[in-house]
């Protein structure tokens, strides 16, 4: 029986939030470098902005610890480049490090059984054409992921307690492997999965948040001195700037629930919920930090697989994340503006000001309008790309998305509203702030 013959196959995949993201990195790298260059000279050189006395004074250490976890975005993207740009660095690693072994070089004497190694390669191979199978001869190796070892090159590692796990209970192991099935199909192996920097740079960020974003407030606290009330709205002003590594998060979360949904799809949601008390079980809920959703809400989406809610949720997910994150933004400006001395109407002015400037910007947003608009005609071409003729995938087109009239109208009327707001010409409450635009030499210094 194939694996699509009980559920009739799959539908759209969700827009490919990951992919977007890298997109919109390359994009923005030219602004991003003139930015930190003058955040280099302004913080680490005699030709900054700020004054002798205030460059020597033990607050300014403060500052500059802090734009260490500004820079963690940054580098978390980057590490998202790199996962693209050399896979094949990325998949000898890989092999060495979690010491994995093609599955046909295991000797088995069940092989030809449904439940031995043959039956595993034969089902692998027809949910995941092209795909190979590696087992990990490592303890604690992933029960299931994939990773790339080429840009063309496609691999699922898989655990030896995972080949028990076929043997013992073959839906939920056809699940799992359903899952990362999904993550094939939309190309996520090339930026996420086994191995990847960009996943470990984003487990990094609570360490990294804490020593470098935390660290630094508490020691302002601490420290009362007279520079600390000046570094107090500096340091809040970075911390928003950090806040941008929800953006990050959320795509790798909506990677997560898009591959559920796709198991769900082919094997149907009970094997999945069923596939997911597996990793639980196995202290998998918090295997992945960040990059993983909680296991609550995979099981709350696995159980409404069927219906319209969480292929509505997953398309408006982009828009929704960077929304609350100039939300985010606006907030803490205005914290910090109130710090610097600014009276609060003038504040939430220049806050939301700012954030029409820099996070509702025309060419984002009508990319994101583009993109809800045209999806459906685009998504079975993104399949394909990827060569995803996994399970069902022939049908996928006829099946569509899940979206009734309601949900498709939302996905494309949130990014069209955001989109005009970014159309509006500016407030100029930025220009008329007084802390953001001091007139005398001495409010320059202080900025």
């Amino acid at each position: 029986m194939t694996a699509h013959a009980a559920h009739g196959g799959v539908r759209l995949p969700p827009p490919p939030w990951l992919w977007l993201l890298v997109c919109t990195y390359v994009w923005e790298l030219p602004s991003g470098v003139v930015w930190w260059r003058e955040q280099i000279r302004d913080l680490w050189t005699d030709e900054g902005a700020y004054g002798p006395e205030v460059v020597a004074s033990p607050g300014f250490a403060a500052l500059r610890a802090s734009t260490v976890s500004q820079l963690m975005p940054s580098l978390v993207l980057v590490a998202g480049l790199l996962a693209v740009a050399l896979p094949h660095l990325r998949g000898w690693y890989t092999r060495l490090r979690y010491r994995l072994v093609p599955l046909a070089a295991l000797g088995s004497t069940d092989a030809a059984a449904p439940q031995g190694v043959g039956g595993l390669r034969d089902f692998a191979a027809s949910v995941a054409p092209g795909a190979t199978v590696m087992v990990s001869l490592w303890g604690k190796g992933p029960p299931a992921r994939v990773y790339a070892a080429g840009w063309r090159k496609r691999r699922i590692a898989v655990s030896l307690g995972f080949l028990a796990l076929w043997r013992r209970d073959p839906a939920r192991a056809r699940a799992l492997l359903l899952h990362e099935a999904g993550h094939l199909g939309s190309g996520e192996h090339l930026i996420a999965g086994l191995g990847s920097p960009f996943t470990r740079a984003v487990q990094a960020w609570p360490a990294v948040f804490l020593a470098f974003g935390a660290a630094p407030l508490v020691w302002l606290a601490w420290r009362h001195e007279p520079a600390a009330s000046l570094m107090w709205p500096q340091v809040v002003v970075v911390l928003s700037r950090a806040s941008v590594i929800m953006v990050p998060v959320a795509a790798l979360w909506c990677a997560e629930l898009a591959a559920d949904r796709h198991a769900a799809a082919v094997c149907g949601r009970r094997a999945v919920e069923h596939a997911l008390d597996e990793i639980g079980a196995g202290g998998g809920r918090t295997r992945g930090g960040l990059t993983h959703p909680p296991h609550r809400l995979r099981r709350w989406c696995a159980e409404r697989a069927d219906g319209s809610l969480v292929p509505a949720l997953l398309a408006l997910a982009g828009p929704v994340i960077l929304l609350v994150h100039a939300a985010v933004v606006v907030c803490f400006t205005t914290v910090a503006l109130l710090l610097a001395g600014d009276p609060w109407s003038s504040a939430a002015a220049s806050s939301l000001d700012l954030a029409h400037r820099d996070v509702l910007t025309v060419p984002l947003w009508a990319a994101l309008v583009g993109l809800a608009v045209l999806w459906p005609l685009l998504a079975p071409r993104w399949s394909r790309l990827w060569a995803a003729a996994t399970a069902g995938s022939g049908n996928a087109g006829r099946a569509g998305d899940g979206l009734g009239p309601r949900a498709r109208a939302a996905v494309i009327m949130l990014p069209a509203v955001a989109l005009a707001v970014a159309l509006l010409p500016s407030t100029g409450a930025v220009e008329r702030d007084p802390v953001l635009r001091p007139a005398g030499p001495e409010a320059s210094a202080e900025r």
